[in-house]
Formats: structure tokens, sequence, C-alpha cells
């Protein structure tokens, strides 16, 4: 039995970010993960503009180290198309990032392995959460037992720290389904820019080809998990379907190469308040079921959570007051700096994506008119611009 001050179960963006905004407060922390790293995970790669900021409020020399990262490739345009083949661009004054999970995931974890007081566990799967007085008992294969005061849930929508709450996992039914694949060689890219291609038969999902450094692609396909279950739609065969025979994405594949295996993973959405912490506990990113509900964006909102997760911490031990009443500043927090901008995109999943004629209608107007581009440009832009200032607990 090894004690500690925190456990954070899942060392990905989430957990990562909660062990560095840890990392100079001299209390014992434990980073476990189930997984041995450099790993790979079903995402797509894209890293939202904000992420440096968040870094840099965490601590300025995190952001440099980053920004000499290797393997990423700067974007600045996101492109849209329509069922109809209608395309709008909106570009920004920011530009994002598309960097592979594998390389920007170990980053991280290297970064919170460099901190004294961090230990981490790699290749340590959780299979048991025990609630004491004094807080937690973690419990592995074997002999493996830690103990913590407090414990950060950051292992994902299948992890077991998602059981601590009775309502954070939602209903699976408002999730989805993505899958992905690596390919060289993709025809016809438009230098720097994300590629949304809303296909009448996948709407309101969409195949997505994002670029990668060296000719390389990270291309796939996400729709709401109850459609795939109520149309027994196999993503898999879908996404080789569309890379075949579709006649505008069809010929950009022809003498592509995919370079590993098609893989999927679910994605638990933002689709409305939930409970993520209690007595002596918080929920990270997927764990909290934070995953953008339009895009299925993920990792900006699971490092933003990961970051107050680390702060609100911080205050629990400062007042020694780790209480439901007190973690539920934890909820606020999130919800002040996160939902109202969700709200945004449920609007637009619920009332434009999932309506072809609607979408179609949207994307025409925003393409033809340069009033209507430049409302739909600084709603987004704006968006991105709430998201991204820096905040304190």
């Amino acid at each position: 039995m090894t004690d500690f001050d925190v456990v954070i179960c899942g060392a990905g963006p989430a957990g990562c970010t909660a062990a560095l905004a840890l990392g100079s407060s001299g209390l014992r922390i434990a980073l476990i993960d189930k997984e041995s790293f450099p790993r790979e995970k079903v995402c797509g790669d894209a890293l939202p503009a904000y992420v440096p900021k968040v870094l840099a409020t965490i601590d300025p020399s995190i952001e440099a180290a980053f920004k000499n990262l290797p393997g990423k490739n700067p974007v600045s345009l996101c492109r849209y198309i329509a069922p109809d083949r209608t395309a709008f661009d909106i570009s920004f004054g920011e530009k994002g990032l598309v960097c592979r999970r594998n390389v920007f995931d170990s980053f991280l974890l290297n970064l919170a392995s460099g901190f004294d007081n961090i230990t981490v566990f790699k290749g340590s799967p959780v299979k048991e959460i025990i609630r004491h007085d004094y807080g937690f008992e973690v419990a592995g294969a074997g002999s493996f037992r830690l103990t913590s005061k407090l414990l950060i849930g950051c292992d994902g929508s299948n992890g077991i720290s998602k059981k601590l709450s009775v309502t954070a996992a939602g209903d699976p039914s408002e999730g989805s389904v993505a899958v992905r694949a690596y390919f060289r060689g993709i025809k016809d890219n438009p230098q720097g820019t994300l590629e949304f291609h809303f296909l009448k038969e996948l709407l309101p999902g969409y195949f997505w080809i994002f670029p990668l450094p060296g000719n390389e692609f990270n291309a796939g396909i996400g729709m709401p998990s109850h459609l795939v279950i109520s149309r027994k739609i196999n993503l898999r065969d879908t996404m080789m379907k569309i890379i075949e025979t579709d006649r505008a994405i069809g010929p950009r594949f022809s003498g592509a190469t995919m370079t590993g295996n098609i893989r999927g993973a679910y994605l638990p959405l933002f689709t409305g308040k939930r409970k993520i912490s209690g007595e002596r506990f918080m929920l990270c990113g997927d764990a909290a079921s934070l995953v953008n509900p339009a895009t299925g964006a993920g990792i900006g909102q699971a490092m933003q959570s990961g970051r107050y997760a680390g702060w609100h911490a911080l205050e629990c031990f400062r007042r020694n007051d780790f209480s439901e009443r007190f973690m539920n500043m934890y909820d606020k927090t999130i919800y002040e700096k996160l939902w109202k901008e969700n709200k945004k995109y449920l609007f637009i999943l619920r009332h434009i994506l999932r309506h072809e004629k609607r979408l179609n209608l949207t994307l025409d107007m925003a393409a033809h008119s340069p009033a209507v581009s430049r409302f739909i440009s600084k709603i987004l832009i704006l968006s991105l611009a709430l998201i991204s200032l820096p905040a304190s607990i």
C-alpha cells in the first residue's frame, strides 16, 4: 500500500494537465494509466488554438516547450462541405494544430514525469476503487494498491472512475461513435485546412480529412451512436465505401496508402449538465462527458477540465475541505466556463446538422453572401475566443 495525497486515474490530456497543475504544489501525486506510452488513441488529432494558452496559465515554460515540440502541423482554415457539395471556408487568426495523439500525449506525460512529487504508473489498469473515510483505495492487478485523500478521474468514457457519479455517464445513446485511419498521399489538399464533409448518409455526422506533417493525413467518420445501432451501420465498411465510391472524395484517395488499421472509439458528448464531482473526487474530460456535441472535439475541453480540477484540488488541501458541497465548486467552474459555449454547438447539432435542407441552405448562404459569411464567422471565432481566455479559479 502506497499513500498519496492525490491519485489521478488516466494519463491522457486531462490527467496530465491536472498533474501539471499540481506539479509545483508539493503534494504527493500518483498518475496512473492502463496503457504503456507512447500509445495510440483514436482521435482526429486536431488541437484547438487555445491549447498553448491553457498550458501557459499553468506555467509559461510548458507553453514554450509545447511550441518547440516537433510533429505538429499548423492549420488556419476550416472548410465545411454541405451535402449538396457547397463549400464554405472559415479562416482563423490564431492557428490550430494537428498532431498525432501518441506524440502529444507522450509529450504531456514526459513533462508530468519530470516533477519530483509526481509518480507515474504506466501499464497499470485500475480494477477497483474503494471508498474510505480518509479518501480512496485504488486497486490494480496483483498487489497494486494506492491510497489517496482525493481522486481525479480522467480515465475516459469506459473508465472505472466514472462510476463514482451516478449521473456523469449520461445516456449512451447521446454519444457518438467514430473511426479513423492514417493515410499517406491524399490528393488535392488545401494547405493548412481542416475538412468537414457533411455527407447525406452520415448526418448529423461527417467525414473528416485533417492534414499531418509529411503528406500524411488523419481521415475518418463520426456518427451518433443511436443511429449506428438502429441502422446497423458498420462504420469501417461505410468509411471504405466513401473512400472508394464517393464522386468527390474517392478520386482524392486514389493512389493513397493507408498506414495501419481503421480504429474506432465511443465519444461521450456534452449534451447536458451532470454531476461530475462528489466527496473527495472530480471527473474530467471524457469521464465527465465533455466532448463537443457538434464537432466531436474533446482534447481542449479535457485539458481545461484537468487544469480546473488541479487548481481546485489545491484549494481542497489549503482549506482541508473535501466535502461534496465544496467539491461542487468544481462543477460550477466547469459549467460557467464551458456550458454557455457548448449550448451553441448543441443548437447547431439539433437544428442544422440533423436537417439536410437546412444545412445546405446555411452553407450556401454563407458561401454566396458576404454578410452571412461574416456573421457565421464572427460567431465561431468569438466562441473560440471566449473559451481561450485565461481564467482563475
